[in-house]
């Protein structure tokens, strides 16, 4: 029936049909976002979907778009498993939920929840809301890197009814809550999702009213097929090629150790193809995901980049074979622990990114590439009581949602961007913050030094602090990521890499001792901070993913955000835009002398021009002196290895990639 009546609508209603969808599926975000408990669903770190009777993407809101992509898997899994099941079906105001990362959900944190539309009893469509929840029961509070195996994950839920007639069953409910630190926020955002999926269904019911059951069932088979369609003749606009890029980590989660993602795009006529042979091997750890994770995580660098000017579904997608051996951190078996299956899919999106870059150079569409945003987002996570006796969990989301943007071929990238994974989601609000956890804001800044530098610089991320406040015990507190050693967001074209991300706290601080004094002055910058020793106490530098820590009241725990790679030859930027960032406080004196050679008074901030074109000349003279042949350089890099504790691992190494 979707094919045979795809064809019945003119272009200009299908347009605004198109639109509608859209703004639908907005709106849910929307809703979600004001009803929901803990900061992902309020910070708009989510997705919405529109999706077609057999369960295929249609429309989906700007964001995160592999939520949506996601939510296909748990409607097809119930489609074919419960629609004839005497004991469930599938009936109009059901309600059905998932947490199972191998049915859909990236990992346990993202909880779907999902409704059929029917219009005269024939099933139509499907609506989704994909969201993170803070806390899931997993080994540790929030997301556990550390986790060995899936049954120490948290809250894993196949999709399943949890609803009918639009009422939830509230004993599952409670139970769902019951299995995490804290069960009121669960519950509550699974309320939250369920009111986004009834607020889409509703205007969708209204649309089918307007426009007829027949059309409104075509025009999502449309949406599918246009996607393909316009996927198609944009990628015949490029030239074929294979463009590959290599991404490194150096840690798995509950150890430091290199690992990587070798991604191979191959673009022929209208197809492309994907190979990620050469990627590291599954580890013992939770930095794993899945196999149903890697094409969905594509899904950025293509909408957001690459195809933005076409509107999301699954058709954008269907040009695209992808290749993924067995047993690798991005093909992880179904008994490995995937709490934190995210990052290494940020490392795919990271390889593809600059794939595509390479492949879109050369062409009409260089307005639509960029460098890459950096795949080292340190998240955290804390829990304890708050100052008014309640369990509260919540992750810090300001280092993760608020990383810089890749820089452009004209113009810099932006600061305190977004997540790498999505294109629209917010930070922490201070005052919510301080309401509903058991910590505080310190100090929060645009980090300085933090992006790539380049003709075009990349956008910095967020620099921020906390203190754990009114703790009437202790606050149990992680962090999860890598870039301790290094950064994972390449420049391109010349330019450097974004800044790393290591841990850092301090314990025993005399923070609130000198804000009830009225003597806290903010630093200028973390750097700031701990290099003039602006506080008392223990300061305890780690890995970026570093275990749960017992923290008490007073402690300051600081998260720096990843800034998105630069473009170009830094010695080619502008020198008054160098300045400009020096007076704004983004970047410091020594990159400005250093890393873009640019002569100027420090008091007046006059720019000595003549001084810093010979400065930049003998630069490039001095660069050229370091230069060798390819062989005699090939003679000491092929047998370069890292030591051998660092690739424990990695897999073979080098290996071989054909």
């Amino acid at each position: 029936m979707e094919e045979e009546f795809s064809d019945v609508m003119s272009d200009a209603d299908f347009e605004i049909f198109r639109h509608k969808l859209a703004t639908i599926s907005t709106e849910g975000k929307e809703v979600m976002a004001k009803l929901g408990v803990s900061t992902p669903l309020r910070s708009e770190d989510s997705g919405t979907g529109i999706y077609t009777s057999r369960g295929d993407m249609a429309a989906a809101a700007a964001g995160v778009y592999f939520h949506a992509l996601t939510g296909q898997l748990p409607i097809k899994y119930t489609l074919k498993r419960w629609i004839d099941e005497p004991t469930v079906g599938i009936d109009d105001g059901d309600i059905f939920f998932s947490t199972d990362p191998i049915y859909g959900a990236t990992h346990t944190p993202d909880q779907i929840v999902f409704m059929p539309v029917q219009s005269n009893g024939l099933l139509v469509g499907w609506v989704s809301a994909v969201a993170h929840q803070s806390e899931v029961g997993a080994l540790e509070p929030g997301l556990s890197a550390r986790a060995p195996n899936s049954f120490s994950d948290g809250l894993r839920l196949i999709p399943q009814k949890i609803g009918s007639n639009l009422e939830l069953r509230e004993d599952l409910v409670q139970s769902f809550g019951n299995m995490t630190r804290v069960p009121d926020e669960q519950v509550l955002d699974i309320k939250a999702r369920v009111a986004a999926c009834t607020r889409m269904r509703e205007r969708l019911n209204s649309l089918i009213e307007d426009i007829g059951r027949e059309e409104f069932i075509g025009a999502l088979r449309r949406c599918v097929d246009d996607g393909r369609i316009q996927t198609q003749r944009r990628l015949r606009e490029f030239n074929d090629g294979t463009y590959r890029s290599t991404v490194f980590i150096d840690g798995v989660g509950g150890d430091m150790g290199l690992q990587r993602v070798h991604c191979a795009v191959t673009k022929r006529d209208d197809r492309i193809s994907v190979s990620l042979e050469g990627t590291s091997p599954q580890n013992p750890f939770a930095f794993n995901a899945y196999e149903t994770m890697p094409l969905a995580a594509l899904a950025n660098p293509f909408f957001s980049y690459l195809l933005s000017d076409v509107p999301p579904s699954i058709g954008l997608l269907d040009q695209i074979d992808l290749d993924v051996p067995d047993g690798t951190i991005l093909s992880a078996s179904a008994d490995a622990a995937v709490s934190c299956s995210l990052w290494p899919t940020f490392l795919l999106q990271v390889a593809a990114h600059i794939c595509l870059t390479k492949m879109a150079f050369d062409s009409d569409h260089r307005d639509k590439l960029s460098a890459p945003q950096s795949a080292n987002a340190v998240g955290g996570f804390g829990v304890g009581v708050n100052q008014h006796g309640l369990m509260a969990a919540d992750l810090y989301v300001d280092p993760v949602n608020g990383s810089g943007g890749g820089a452009r071929p004209d113009a810099d990238g932006v600061d305190v961007f977004t997540g790498i994974w999505g294109n629209y989601m917010d930070t922490n609000d201070s005052e919510e913050v301080e309401i509903r956890g058991p910590y505080i804001k310190l100090y929060s800044r645009i980090a300085r030094d933090a992006h790539g530098f380049g003709k075009f610089r990349g956008g910095s991320g967020q620099d921020t602090a906390y203190l754990a406040h009114k703790v009437p015990d202790v606050l149990m507190h992680g962090t999860m990521g890598f870039g301790t050693k290094f950064p994972v967001g390449p420049g391109i074209f010349g330019g450097y890499a974004g800044n790393t991300t290591p841990g850092a706290y301090i314990t025993g601080s005399n923070a609130k001792e000198l804000m009830e004094n009225g003597e806290w002055q903010a630093p200028e910058s973390t750097a700031n901070l701990i290099e003039d020793q602006l506080l008392t106490g223990d300061y305890t530098f780690d890995y970026a993913t570093y275990p749960t820590q017992m923290f008490t009241d007073g402690a300051v725990w600081m998260m720096i955000g990843a800034g998105g790679g630069g473009y170009g030859d830094a010695l080619e930027r502008d020198p008054e835009a160098v300045i400009s960032d020096l007076r704004a406080g983004y970047t410091s004196e020594r990159a400005v002398r250093e890393i873009y050679q640019v002569v100027f008074d420090s008091k007046s901030f006059r720019i000595d021009m003549q001084e810093t074109q010979k400065k930049r000349e003998a630069a490039r003279e001095q660069r050229k002196s370091l230069g060798k042949p390819f062989e005699e350089f090939m003679k000491t890099w092929a047998n370069s290895s890292p030591p051998q504790h660092a690739l424990e691992y990695f897999g073979d190494w080098p290996g071989e990639i054909s």
